[in-house]
């Protein structure tokens, strides 16, 4: 009976405020006004400007403004489930230490524990993962697959022209490249004109094309690379980077419990805010 005469209370709060703000034409906006419930706590305009601002989320994007008000609304939601299941308060320095380490917000990191010891309690314990799972994990991620590579030498020569023309003629003229590069190039990757292995997706557009019909031992340039003139000679191509099943299981089983745990309290805590009394008003 109570909880009914507060929430008529809230409407008639609720309904004089949209009204108020309706009604003041130019100067709605400095009414301080309800936009959101959630039982007996109420966010004001205000609440949500501070929020905003905190985020840094901009203050003219209604899309914006909405996703942070319902992030608000969850977070009190969060707040309430965990009181009630007589969890421990969360400390302020708690809250403190995680803010420091991961650059959240104070009051982000305290939604963060909180929502991390209801995931631990309501989820954690149900979410399985299996073989077959973490088989087709593997086999649909082109990450672990590697990918298609070229290992390369390089000179690198900064605006000398007369330079990288000399080293051209020694390069068609069959000298090493590797002797060439330890003569004129301007960059060396520990010592060594070899640069090791590139996806090939990684190349610029203009070395990608040029590599295209290139055999092991071939030269390519002379190329302009961020202000210096390039060489390079193609030492092999191949598949490179990939990872084997069991090299990767354990990263890839932490994945899938992050993933899946994250979908069930996302689940989970949906049909409790239902058992809220929940009022947006924007």
């Amino acid at each position: 009976m109570e909880s009914k005469r507060f929430r008529s209370a809230v409407s008639i709060l609720v309904c004089l405020a949209l009204v108020a703000i309706a009604g003041g034409g130019a100067h709605a906006e400095k009414i301080d006004g309800i936009v959101a419930v959630v039982d007996d706590t109420i966010i004001m305009v205000s609440d949500l400007e501070e929020r905003m601002k905190e985020l840094g989320a901009p203050a003219d994007s209604k899309k914006v403004e909405r996703q942070v008000l319902e992030l608000m609304v969850e977070d009190i939601v969060v707040r309430k489930i965990y009181t009630s299941l007589g969890l421990p308060p969360v400390s302020e320095q708690e809250a403190q230490d995680l803010s420091e380490k991961s650059g959240m917000t104070v009051r982000d990191a305290g939604s963060y524990i909180r929502k991390a010891a209801l995931m631990e309690m309501m989820v954690r314990s149900r979410v399985v993962v299996t073989e077959n799972m973490i088989r087709n994990h593997y086999e649909n991620q082109p990450q672990y697959r590697g990918r298609d590579s070229v290992r390369l030498n390089q000179i690198l020569i900064r605006k000398d022209s007369a330079k990288a023309a000399r080293a051209l003629d020694e390069l068609n003229a069959g000298k090493p490249f590797a002797e060439v590069a330890g003569r004129y190039s301007d960059v060396l990757s520990s010592g060594s004109a070899d640069i090791g292995w590139v996806a090939v997706e990684d190349l610029s557009e203009e070395l990608r094309a040029s590599m295209k019909a290139e055999k092991p031992g071939d030269v390519v340039g002379p190329l302009s690379v961020s202000g210096y003139t390039a060489f390079y000679q193609l030492i092999e191509r191949g598949v490179h980077g990939a990872r084997p099943l069991e090299e990767v299981r354990n990263e890839i089983t932490a994945d899938l419990q992050k993933k899946y745990q994250l979908e069930a309290f996302n689940h989970w805590l949906k049909k409790m805010m239902s058992q809220y009394f929940i009022g947006i008003y924007i």
